[in-house]
């Protein structure tokens, strides 16, 4: 299940969007021309991250059972084997259908994909971690 859709988006002077106001793309050019948009589903909010023309990573964590000390290791073992999240989120439906997304820039990732899901499966509660790039 996703909690989130992400996608890159190119905003440059011939993009023309129904959706977003000529007023709004000028303003996020100032910042760049590359972002990255999250629709959080359960909150209904956009939101726009610039980044750089690289690949993100898009980690998703199924838990068993979301709590403090659960969302505590999954952020302690990132900040050891990632320098920066650009996003994360963290949601339960039921009580047992919890989940964990963030986005990372590639550059940003310390360790191989393999390694990643490795390090975060050793972390109790989590049922399996998935990793994509984001197109």
């Amino acid at each position: 299940m996703n909690i989130i859709e992400c996608n890159k988006v190119r905003i440059d002077t011939t993009s023309v969007s129904a959706i977003l106001p000529e007023g709004v793309r000028n303003d996020l050019k100032k910042a760049g021309n590359v972002f990255l948009t999250v629709y959080s589903k359960k909150s209904k909010m956009l939101r726009f991250f610039p980044v750089n023309d690289e690949e993100i990573w898009w980690i998703k964590i199924v838990i068993d059972s979301i709590s403090p000390q659960t969302s505590g290791k999954i952020l302690a073992k990132l900040n050891k084997i990632v320098s920066e999240i650009i996003y994360s989120t963290g949601v339960c439906i039921a009580k047992s259908d919890c989940f964990w997304d963030g986005l990372v820039m590639e550059s940003a990732i310390k360790l191989s994909k393999e390694n990643v899901v490795s390090e975060l499966e050793e972390i109790p509660n989590v049922i399996k971690v998935e990793i994509n790039n984001i197109e």
